[in-house]
Parts: structure tokens; sequence; C-alpha cells
């Protein structure tokens, strides 16, 4: 949007819980979005080895498995939900076990429309809850459900990658383990204390160049059975960090810039079903929005572009969490203020989520984040999405601010605008032009509605 201010009105950790505590985890397999799909299980097969319990499970067409994990108490049992699944009834009802802490398993059709298969692992009483992971099987629609057997996993040397922004430290085969992570200075350097996991040695690695000086890993004195190993990452000068899994690996991601370190796919946990979700991407076809710089002529990037993308994100991610989800324009096409509205109003929207890019008259004066609301029943969402993109982008917070935006104005439903960051500020262009930043602020706005739409849940709101 272009103007000025004042003339706008200013268990990916591990299941090892304490029996009779419960938490919910989601996990899709890897490159594919997490969603309930509807799917036949024409069987599950169990087998073992002498390091891991696979669980097999077969289904009819090749579509992702979604599990849904949580452990009950007393006696203890960990009950894994396959939403959108249906077993077939010639299926076993009980497969025994007797390895990996697991006596036997139970299978069942726990739900029908809409449909959930409950398989429920009967474990051992003094056996802690087991890990476990999932990965494709060999043939065509087969999942695998891999549950190690006790006993500390051996840790294998890190690997070393680059990318234009950040350079990430992949422990691999850890994913599932417990872990501490922390930060040391004199020298700069990250750790990673990781239970469960026993070295064959220590391990030493220099690097002659770039941000990590040297790699180090060392067996730690453990304050229980349970053996701990710390894997040390020590910088030439301090950075930004994340950790995060991939897969079945632990990825601790190093760089000068926090909004450009990449981000852990994301796996949805059905927090938005039933919810319907209108995300408008601002300007669009000969209306470009605000440029990064106003010429004449004007050059870009330019708003339209930008927004649409974190849009587009958006709009994964909340059909991810189960959200039936319409955009306002999915290209590079032009809607008026009105119809962006009518459209919310018209589907009785739960939310309505206008996205831009701020400007202001004079380059590089102004950066920062804000959200904008006109009707009160919109203050809390606002403050919430607010909260979600200064903690997730470091972007200076610039507020929530009452407005009157058409776009706002005219929807009746709870509906928020979000100027993401200054498209003609250089730095928070850098921001804006990054796709991780863009995918942090995709996945911000997401949090913001998930906590707003269960706040009114919670306390039985109204749109006033």
């Amino acid at each position: 949007m272009t103007g000025n201010v004042s003339s706008r009105r200013d268990f990916g950790s591990r299941l090892s819980l304490l029996l009779g505590a419960c938490c919910l985890l989601t996990v899709a397999l890897t490159g594919v979005e997490a969603g309930a799909a509807d799917y036949a299980i024409s069987r599950i097969e169990v087998s073992s080895t002498e390091q891991e319990v696979i669980l097999a499970v077969f289904a009819a067409a090749d579509v992702p498995l979604e599990i849904q994990a949580f452990t009950l108490g007393d006696p203890p049992r960990l009950v894994l939900d396959l939403p959108g699944a249906t077993l077939d009834p010639e299926q076993p009802s009980c497969l025994p076990v007797g390895a990996a802490g697991i006596r036997q398993i139970r299978l069942g059709q726990f739900q029908l429309d809409p449909d959930i298969a409950r398989l429920v692992l009967d474990l051992d009483e003094d056996a802690p809850a087991p890990a476990w992971r999932t990965s494709r099987g060999r043939g065509r629609g087969e999942t695998e459900l891999i549950f190690p057997v006790a006993g500390p996993m051996l840790l294998e040397p890190p690997d070393v990658e680059s990318t234009e922004d950040a350079v990430l430290v992949r422990v691999p085969g850890v994913a599932q383990l417990p872990r501490c992570v922390a930060i040391l200075d004199n020298p700069p350097r990250v750790f990673v204390d990781i239970t469960d996991a026993q070295l064959q040695a220590s391990y030493r690695q220099e690097l002659p160049d770039g941000l990590i000086r040297e790699i180090r890993m060392a067996q730690q004195p453990a304050p229980s059975e349970h053996p701990v190993s710390r894997v040390v990452v020590e910088l030439r000068e301090a950075q930004y960090h994340s950790v995060f899994v991939d897969g079945d690996d632990l990825v601790v991601a190093l760089g000068p810039r926090p909004w450009a370190l990449p981000l852990a796919d994301h796996g949805g946990a059905n927090r938005m079903v039933g919810r319907r979700i209108v995300i408008d991407p601002g300007h669009g076809g000969a209306d470009v929005g605000a440029p990064a710089i106003f010429g004449p002529p004007p050059q870009g990037p330019f708003e339209k572009d930008i927004v649409l993308d974190i849009a587009l994100r958006l709009s994964r991610l909340l059909e991810a969490e189960g959200a039936e989800v319409t955009l306002t324009r999915q290209g590079d096409s032009f809607i008026s203020l009105r119809g962006r509205a009518e459209m919310a109003n018209r589907l009785d929207a739960d939310a309505f989520i206008s996205i831009h890019c701020n400007s202001c008259d004079r380059p590089n004066s102004l950066s920062g984040s804000s959200v904008y609301y006109d009707h009160q029943h919109s203050v809390r969402f606002a403050q919430m999405v607010q909260e979600e993109l200064v903690a997730s982008l470091g972007t200076v917070d610039k507020g929530v601010r009452n407005a009157n935006f058409a776009v706002i104005r005219r929807a009746r439903v709870p509906g928020i605008l979000v100027e993401t960051a200054y498209i003609n500020h250089d730095g928070d262009r850098a921001r804006l032009t990054d796709p991780n930043f863009r995918e942090r602020a995709a996945r911000a706005m997401l949090r913001g509605a998930v906590r707003f739409l269960a706040e009114g849940s919670d306390e039985g709101g109204s749109r006033g």
C-alpha cells in the first residue's frame, strides 16, 4: 500500500512422556502436507528384528498417512489414531508383539463419518512410552511405523551443508530423542545434549573457513542409566541459530539473519477443522500496489507479487490444519475492495485476512510490521497476529491500529489488514524478498488466527 503513515491513520520431539500424561502429535510423511484423507487400510502387519519393531500399514491407495498419537495410563498405552482411515473387518483385532516395551497392538474402527481407525499399543508396566518414527514402505500404499528396541542409539558424525543464507549441521537419526539446546560465549558456540545417544568415540572436525570453526562430539556424565552425548558447534563469531527436526534428523541452522534461517516442514494438527477462512492478497493486475522504488518509472519488486506468495503459503498452512480456505485471488488479477469484503461476508467466514506490504513517502525512513482493524470484534484478532509477527520476524513493532480501510470496514466477519513490512525500506525489502521470511510471516498469521479462534470458542464469543 502507498502513502505515509499519517495519511493512513497510523513430539517434533520424542514421545518419551510419563505414563498417564497426555499429548497430541500429528506426523505426516516427508514431503506430503498433513491432512486427513479418505483411505481404506487393507491390512496391518507386525514384524521385529533385534533393533526395532516394524508395524506395516497397507492402504488401498498411495495416500499420506496421518497419525495422531497420545499416551494413557493405568494401564499404560500408546494410542495411534488414523483420521480418514477405515479398517478391513477381516483384519485381526490383536497383534502380539513382546518387544520394544510393547506387549500387543489392538486394532479397531474408533469412529465412522468421519472415519478414524485406532491402534492401541499395550505397554509393559515398567517401560517408558516407546519412541517411534514413520517411513515409506517398500510397496505402493505401504507405510511403516518403526519402534526402536530399547537401548541407546549410536551417534553418527554430523553432516555440514551450506545454503545461500545459512549453514546447516545435520545430526542423522536422532529426531525423536530428547534433547537440550543452549548457547555459550567466549568462544561463541551452540551445543545440543542428546539423551539415549551413545558415541563409539569422541569426534572433532575443524573447518578451515566459513561460519563454523569446529564441531565436537563427546559423551557426557549421565545422571541416570540413560547416556547423554553432546554435540558442540563452535563459531568464528556469534550467529543466530535455530534447531529443528527434518525427517529423522536433527538440524542446527546458523546464520547472520534469523528470518532467513530455514524452517522444518509444517505438519498440521487439525487445529482449524470446521473453520472457514478468506485470505485476501492485496492489489493485483494493473494495481501493482507499492513498488520497491517509486520512480518514474516505478521499479519492483511490487507489493502485489510478494503478498500473493505469502497468501498462498498461508492457504497451504491453513488447509493442513483442516480449514476451508478461499483466496480472493489466486493469480495476478484485480478484485475490487468491495468484492473482496463481500466474498468474506457471503461465505460467512470465521476470519478474513487481507495481506499487504507497507510503504512511506521517504524511502528507508520507516520499517516494521503492523496490523489494522476497523470493527471492535477484530481487536483481539489483530493483537494476536501482531504479537506473532513481531516474535517470529524480528521486525520493528509498529503496533495494532484502528483504520477506516474499505476492505476491512465492509467485512462483517472478524477481519484484519496485515502490513507485513515496508517494501521501500532496504532492510525490510531484503526480508520480504526472502522465501524463508515470507514462510515465517505466513506461519505467524496462522498462529495468530489459531489463537484468536480458539479463544472465541473457549469464551463463546460472537462477532458483535
